[in-house]
């Protein structure tokens, strides 16, 4: 991997190996994409200020985050269907997350079981739930992390609805997929895709079976409808905290009402998160609502927060504006599809060193100095801006 230097790099290596249909999947998001280009756009718009002549000769990216050591400020977003970006998928993106020092959060949607990537990196593994209809399912997947030993769970709480994708559409993209014919070239067109699929993983919902079995991929999308609950409220996340003695941690908190709500419920954390643009159109971008939800939890819980993280300077971006830490899905999907767990090994490595740079240049030592104070590109200060809206109220 001595030729891959960025998280662009990769991308560029993942396009080359993949059918398009695959990229677009990885890559692509709901509607027009205006979120999903927004949340890229946002973190470009906001510039961090350089600091000269301080000793930083002795900085590292070390942090803590829900009693979970950390070598990097930066967790797995929860991914589904990683199966057809590689065979080893979840497990793969796991070790690398574990050998970095980080986290990976598994998610409902994965092809791979919650045992098997336990397995593959203990102790560095956090469970996504959803609240299904069968309420039975919800219950046996929270006891399945009980026995172990996952001690943070994280809910999905944007998933009650579901957007269309216009690229996945165009493509036929579904489980079973039904590509049109100019997909069928394309997709002959990389064998060692093909190769990698026709021999490796078989493609299901890893934690969940029909009448014992595994699921069969023509079964998959109808056993997510008949799953898909949009009955879901804070009730429910009360009732678990009165089950759960570990961390809860509410994925999708966009406003300061929602962040207010998940402490008022029980939660030890919020996850800053429009679900990386795949959900929601023409909403804001998780950068933007994070210093609201931050001023609106003060210091009660963590706050995580991604969506488009593809720098170091992100991360820290993210940590000045008061997130305990930032989170990443499609950087490490792409170090899947372009080599596998060496990768993922090489974005983490991107990653951290491309922070440990930015803290030279802001004059910190530690992750928890990151100045507090940033600049849009406007040159107007993001912190005094703050200060006016809220003279204003």
């Amino acid at each position: 991997m001595h030729n891959i230097h960025s998280i662009e790099d990769l991308r560029n290596r993942a396009r080359r190996r993949l059918p398009a249909m695959v990229f677009d999947f990885i890559e692509g998001g709901a509607l027009d994409e205006l979120t999903l280009r927004r949340n890229r756009e946002a973190l470009d718009a906001h510039l961090l200020t350089q600091r000269v002549l301080v000793d930083t000769s002795q900085r590292h990216a070390t942090t803590s985050i829900l009693g979970t050591r950390l070598d990097l400020p930066l967790v797995v977003s929860p991914m589904g269907l990683l199966t057809v970006c590689h065979p080893d998928a979840d497990v793969a993106i796991a070790r690398a997350a574990a050998t970095a020092g980080s986290v990976f959060v598994h998610s409902p949607w994965s092809g791979c079981s919650l045992e098997e990537v336990t397995d593959a990196a203990p102790g560095r593994v956090w469970a996504q739930i959803a609240f299904w209809n069968d309420a039975a399912e919800t219950r046996r997947h929270i006891d399945r992390a009980q026995a172990l030993g996952i001690d943070t769970l994280v809910v999905a709480g944007d998933v009650a609805v579901s957007s269309k994708r216009d690229r996945d559409l165009r493509h036929g993209t579904g489980m079973p997929p039904r590509p049109p014919l100019r997909d069928v070239v394309d997709t002959a067109l990389h064998p060692g895709w093909v190769v990698r699929w026709l021999l490796g993983r078989s493609m299901t919902w890893g934690n969940y079976r029909i009448d014992g079995r595994t699921i069969r991929m023509r079964e998959m999308e109808a056993w997510m409808e008949r799953n898909e609950n949009q009955t879901a409220t804070w009730d429910d996340i009360a009732r678990l905290r009165s089950s759960w003695t570990g961390n809860i941690v509410v994925k999708g908190v966009m406003t300061p009402e929602d962040s207010r709500l998940a402490i008022e419920h029980g939660a030890d954390g919020v996850f800053v998160s429009n679900h990386g643009g795949r959900q929601f159109d023409s909403q804001q971008a998780t950068i933007e609502a994070l210093p609201g939800v931050v001023d609106a939890v003060d210091g009660r819980a963590a706050v995580i927060v991604d969506g488009g993280v593809r720098r170091g300077s992100d991360i820290a971006k993210a940590l000045s504006l008061g997130a305990d830490a930032a989170a990443a899905g499609r950087p490490f999907a792409l170090g899947l599809a372009a080599a596998g767990q060496a990768g993922v090994d090489r974005a983490f490595e991107v990653l951290h060193d491309e922070l440990l740079t930015v803290m030279g240049f802001l004059g910190v030592t530690r992750v928890d100095e990151m100045p507090c104070t940033l600049v849009d590109s406007t040159g107007l200060r993001l912190e005094a801006a703050v200060a006016a809206i809220e003279a204003a109220q």
